[in-house]
């Protein structure tokens, strides 16, 4: 299966699904088979509402984006496999902090990532597809965190295992060690089924897994898309490692001015009622779809 890697030059909202779904549907139109790959991904389920009511309704937990990627490549394949690794975070609970006259903390805490996850879903595939459940006691005992109790329990009864985290430390061993098994063993489900597969990548992350390779990658921001050299892409990353950095810590603002540019094309904005509309949507981005078949 070949594969290519589309990635956020910038950190929020670069276009990336945007692209990934015009690239998909546009192969998929052209009779290739195609699937889509979302690694890890999180979401926030007071910004995000509509998905989390849906996660609710099915008592499950995936992103938005892999809802939107799998409608675009018309698969059938659990959005937990094609989406592994999946995190519900939630706000700070204003009020609580208020209430307990810890006002400085609030803001201190505010860039504390750990302290605003609510769950974490691994989905592993052996014989069977196994979902593992990481649960943040700490941020749900302290009531510090705005969620849903009811859904975190209806979340636990459909695990088939829960482990429960009360520091950043146990939360970053457990991705260590529960993080490459669930991309691996799904990515190697879809590449039973797909000749190509389009991997999104989480945020402006440019490593969700090394064990990953691509035919070419693909740097998304607002207006514009660059398309570089994948072998190039897999050198430099080899090199941090080298240098004692993990490849998985790495954003694009680390690698991209060491990468070889291949071509870099215009993007126009697009209106909402195109960006539902996939067909719509690789037909006004065809010439992404022609570049990145040229070059693969």
């Amino acid at each position: 299966m070949r594969s290519v890697f589309v990635f956020g030059l910038l950190p929020e909202s670069p276009g990336k699904t945007v692209i990934s779904s015009a690239l998909t549907r546009g192969m998929i139109n052209r009779g290739i088979k195609t699937c889509v790959f979302k690694p890890r991904s999180g979401h926030n389920f007071w910004y995000q509402y509509d998905i989390f009511l849906k996660c609710k309704k099915e008592g499950r937990l995936f992103c938005e984006d892999i809802v939107k990627l799998r409608r675009a490549c018309k698969n059938s394949l659990p959005f937990e496999v094609l989406n592994p690794v999946d995190a519900l975070m939630g706000p700070l609970n204003a009020e609580e902090f208020i209430e307990r006259k810890m006002v400085d903390q609030l803001y201190l805490f505010e860039d504390d990532v750990f302290l605003h996850l609510i769950a974490e879903r691994y989905t592993i595939c052996k014989d069977k597809i196994e979902n593992v459940l990481c649960i943040n006691t700490r941020a749900i005992r302290s009531r510090l965190v705005m969620t849903d109790l009811e859904y975190v329990r209806e979340l636990e009864k459909h695990a088939d295992k829960v482990l429960y985290l009360n520091s950043s430390d146990e939360w970053n061993s457990i991705f260590q060690d529960y993080g490459p098994k669930a991309i691996r063993s799904c990515y190697r489900r879809i590449s039973e089924k797909s000749d190509y597969a389009i991997v999104e990548g989480f945020n402006d992350a440019v490593c969700p897994e090394e064990s990953l390779r691509y035919d070419l990658v693909i740097g998304v921001a607002p207006g514009v898309i660059i398309f570089y050299d994948a072998k190039d892409f897999h050198d430099v990353i080899e090199t941090f490692k080298d240098l004692g950095k993990d490849p998985r810590s790495l954003r694009a603002k680390n690698i991209i001015k060491y990468l070889k540019k291949v071509k870099t094309l215009s993007i126009p904005a697009l209106p909402s009622s195109h960006l539902k509309d996939y067909d719509v949507l690789s037909k006004d981005l065809n010439q992404v779809v022609e570049s990145a078949l040229d070059m693969i």
